[in-house]
């Protein structure tokens, strides 16, 4: 491509540049040719206004030393690196000072041609001049490119390319739309690492830890946030993400994947595009290497409108906010309009999300995450189910950390600033503070082993009722719970029961932390078991929880359309 009122090309110009030689003959002997240089028509953008910065993003890929390796309608300018790189030449149209000769006074795009991708033509003081596009447009369409990311739309690749000078190709995204349906543990090792290995000392394996600790964020509707799971480890360890979902099996999301407008970047960092109030809720990083495992929640709160004070909606009244409200179920009975909101898990000692029908039976319902913590989490945080933390600094020292998912203490590297309380200095220490005493323990929220309707399909009786009356025995006790719906009976004749308590057998149960959580109370359960020799029965992940309208009209929907029989037939379905 030539630059305007340019009609030679570059092997023209070194015919011209030896022709001249020979006419002016050569130079006395012992006596150096001073070096032919010559310079494309146009400026540097920085000799023209200094607010103008070559390479801005500092990739100063495309260096030169001349104009010659540059287009012709490209300057060799000095760059933010210190160095020089081709740019796109600038014009000014000040008689006598800069400014090429020669060329038109009234210059077009016309004829102008733009051949770096994602550049375009631009009429700069008169004269066109090729510029990386600065706008794009805001409607998703998520392209893999060549470069191993994925870009919210091709607008957005075309831009990466320009700005650093290179060439970008769509390429087809592997494993759009075939994420698994459940949330298997992820493999041991990892063919394509997604972090930075850590530089500690003396080490052959660490387990992962978090260089910083995970923060809440609150955004409105609309607006793009992101997740960054800062971990180091030895060997460097795999990262995923999923959402913790209610009523649904968790889907892991793994870099440069994209779901919706959720988006995994290739270092691991999950972006949410466009946030809407149902992507509320909490994304947990998983890192995982041959050393062990961490688990870090990262709550998003999605606010319509000015964000609200936590301390406002907490307690409006400057009151303090009621601890018995904090201890009653959500209220998920659709009244209306449905809205995703916070509530506070007792059992958990957490805050988590759930679907509001503004039925407001209680004030167990927050819009927040923030404002859920500030009313109902009282206490110091359980530092036991806190992630190891290494801290930005570099004073590494061995340290010890009580992991609650393989309920053992682990050595991690310390970085000497910024840790949290699952921070001991010898596995003794560690072992002796965690897990905590009975009475003073934060339990992990009991998880059934399949969701709603995968439990209900593989369950032998499911039933709606309250527990009555709850007997402890050496691991195992028994419920009675008083029937009030029968949803699925296929082996005890439950119908003919009537007003009857049933028994059932709890098997394998942990007091400490008992799950399923059942407790004497008139809150209406879903309960979910199997039948062995005419006995109901309960096993730690049975699906147990909180009765609502939603859900079970959901069941209900499963049984007259014979979803289990569909799912029977087609097992990976399930």
């Amino acid at each position: 491509m030539r630059a305007p009122g340019c009609c030679c090309s570059r092997s023209c110009w070194g015919q011209m540049a030896a022709l001249l030689l020979l006419l002016l003959g050569a130079p006395p002997r012992g006596l150096a040719l001073p070096p032919i240089r010559y310079s494309h028509a146009g400026i540097c953008p920085n000799d023209m206004n200094p607010n103008l910065w070559v390479d801005a993003q500092s990739t100063c890929k495309r260096e030169c030393e001349t104009d010659q390796e540059c287009e012709t309608y490209e300057k060799c300018c000095p760059n933010v690196c210190g160095t020089k790189s081709c740019v796109a030449a600038r014009y000014m149209d000040v008689k006598g000072k800069k400014g090429p000769v020669g060329m038109p006074k009234e210059a077009t795009c016309d004829h102008f041609m733009c051949l770096q991708q994602g550049s375009e033509c631009d009429i700069w003081d008169g004269q066109p001049v090729c510029k990386c596009r600065d706008r794009c447009e805001k409607e998703p369409s998520f392209t893999c490119a060549s470069d191993g990311l994925t870009y919210y739309n091709r607008c957005y690749m075309d831009a990466e390319a320009c700005s650093k000078g290179i060439t970008l190709a769509v390429v087809t995204c592997r494993y759009h739309f075939t994420w698994p349906n459940t949330s298997p543990p992820p493999p041991e090792t990892t063919v394509h690492p997604t972090t930075a290995p850590p530089e500690t000392p003396g080490l052959d394996t660490a387990a992962p830890a978090l260089l910083n600790y995970p923060a809440h964020q609150s955004v409105t509707v609309g607006e793009t946030v992101s997740f960054l799971c800062d971990v180091v480890g030895r060997p460097r360890p795999e990262i995923t993400w999923e959402k913790q979902l209610e009523d649904r099996e968790n889907v892991v999301m793994r870099p440069n994947h994209v779901r919706g407008n959720v988006a995994v970047t290739n270092i691991a960092q999950l972006v949410i595009y466009s946030a809407q109030p149902q992507d509320a809720g909490i994304y947990t990083c998983t890192a995982r290497n041959a050393a062990g495992v961490l688990r870090a929640d990262f709550p998003l709160s999605v606010v319509r409108g000015g964000r609200p004070s936590a301390t406002e909606e907490s307690s409006p009244n400057g009151t303090a906010f009621p601890a018995a409200e904090c201890l009653k179920p959500p209220d998920s009975e659709d009244c209306g309009e449905e809205q995703t909101r916070w509530y506070f898990d007792a059992q958990a000692n957490s805050c988590l999300t759930f679907t509001f029908g503004h039925c407001h039976r209680n004030r167990n319902h927050f819009e927040t995450y923030e404002a859920c913590v500030l009313a109902c989490v009282s206490g110091p945080l359980a530092v036991c189910s806190l992630p190891p933390l290494q801290g930005p600094c570099k004073a590494y020292e061995p340290r010890w950390a009580y992991n609650s998912q393989t309920g053992q203490c682990q050595s991690f590297v310390y970085g000497g600033c910024e840790g949290n309380g699952n921070n001991f200095e010898s596995r003794e220490a560690c072992e002796e503070s965690c897990p905590f005493p009975r009475g003073n323990q934060r339990c992990r929220a009991c998880k059934p082993r399949q969701k709603l309707v995968t439990s209900f399909c593989r369950s032998d009786f499911v039933i709606l009722g309250r527990i009555s009356e709850l007997t402890e025995e050496p691991d195992s006790g028994r419920a009675l719970v008083t029937v009030d719906e029968v949803l699925k009976d296929e082996k005890m004749g439950l119908k003919f029961l009537g007003r009857e308590p049933l028994e059932v057998t709890l098997l394998h149960v942990d007091w400490t932390c008992p799950c399923p959580n059942v407790t004497v109370g008139e809150t209406p359960l879903i309960i979910m078991g199997e039948v062995d020799g005419g006995m109901a029965m309960l096993r730690p992940d049975s699906f147990v929880g909180a009765s609502s309208t939603r859900r079970v009209r959901k069941l209900r929907e499963v049984t007259h359309k014979k979803t289990c029989d569909v799912l029977k037939e087609f097992p990976g379905l399930q």
